[in-house]
Formats: C-alpha cells, sequence, structure tokens
C-alpha cells in the first residue's frame, strides 16, 4: 500500500484521512485565533471551556473560522490524487464535520467518493486523546470496511501522534509528508 502508481500514490481502495494539512491546507490564522479565544491550542477549548468565558461562543468561533476557511482551501495535491483513486474513503478529523464538508462542496469528484466523516462533534473531544481517536477511527473503519475487503487499513495524516494511534490499532499510517517528497 501507499505506492506509486505514475503520478498519483495508491492508498488502497479505501484510506481514512485527516483533513487539515493532509487532505487540505485551511488557510487560517490558528495563533491569532488562539490568542482571540486565550487558549495555547484549540484542544485545550475541551480541557478548560471556561478560560473563554462562554464556551460555546468559542466553538461556533472555531467552526465559522475553519468553514470559511474550508471554502477557500486548496487540496493537498497528492493525496486529492490519491482519494481520486480511491473507491471511497473516511475522514477523522480534529475540525468540524461541516469544515469537511463546505470543502468538499468545491471538489464534487472527492465528495462522491466521501463514505463518512468523523468530525469534532462525533468525537466529543480532543483526537488527541487515545479514546478518543481508536473510537472515531472505529467508526470510519466500518463505514469503509465493505470497500476494504479484507485489505488493510490505511490512515493518512500530518500529526505524530495520530500516526502513532493508527499503527498501535493496526493501520499502515502514511506521514502525509511522505507523500510531498
Amino acid at each position: 500500500m501507499a505506492e506509486r502508481t505514475g503520478l498519483a500514490i495508491d492508498l488502497g481502495p479505501a484510506p481514512i484521512v485527516d483533513f487539515d494539512g493532509t487532505m487540505a491546507a485551511l488557510p487560517v490564522d490558528w495563533p491569532a485565533l488562539r490568542q482571540e479565544l486565550r487558549v495555547r491550542r484549540i484542544d485545550d477549548l475541551w480541557l478548560d471551556a471556561t478560560a473563554t468565558g462562554d464556551p460555546e461562543r468559542a466553538w461556533s468561533k472555531v467552526t465559522q473560522t475553519e468553514s470559511e476557511a474550508a471554502a477557500l482551501a486548496t487540496p493537498i495535491e497528492p493525496v486529492a490524487r490519491a482519494l481520486a483513486l480511491a473507491t471511497g474513503f473516511a475522514v477523522l478529523t480534529s475540525n468540524s464535520g461541516l469544515a469537511v464538508m463546505r470543502f468538499l462542496e468545491g471538489h464534487p469528484h472527492l465528495r462522491a467518493r466521501l463514505v463518512t466523516v468523523v468530525g469534532r462533534e462525533g468525537l466529543g473531544g480532543p483526537k488527541s486523546d487515545f479514546h478518543r481517536f481508536r473510537d472515531g477511527f472505529g467508526r470510519c473503519r466500518a463505514a469503509t470496511s465493505s470497500l476494504r475487503g479484507g485489505g488493510d487499513v490505511v490512515y493518512v495524516g500530518d500529526r505524530e501522534y495520530e500516526l502513532d494511534f493508527a499503527r498501535r490499532l493496526g493501520a499502515l499510517a502514511v506521514d502525509v509528508a511522505d507523500l510531498l517528497a
């Protein structure tokens, strides 16, 4: 799996992919957003949502920012080409599922292959927590299993923690940086 076939990478019939930084490059000024929300990391909103004074407003601001950026985002080309070869794919992301769908509105050839999205709303906590990742990964794996047959689960991401989690769960983990090389 993850073999080069001409100009595209073969990720198998039904990979699971991360979104921002893997499938799309969201033009978000993350440092400014974190400063506005008074958090060190966006995931900190899960741990200390009271730091913002209004957790609902904070998550709403993050979702709005991601969705607006997703409408303008460019695909990560090697991943987009690989997903165009797949029968289907699932997205497991810390971003809002709404942002993923907004991005895919501009890329109907990818939207046609989407099987499921497990976004921030479905995770109910930070993707960087192994148990939440495992649950979301399990939902993505189940949704794509019939397309994969007995083949390997391939996970494509851009963060070491998620690649490690995917390996722990038996997937072939592919760092998007390796696809860009």
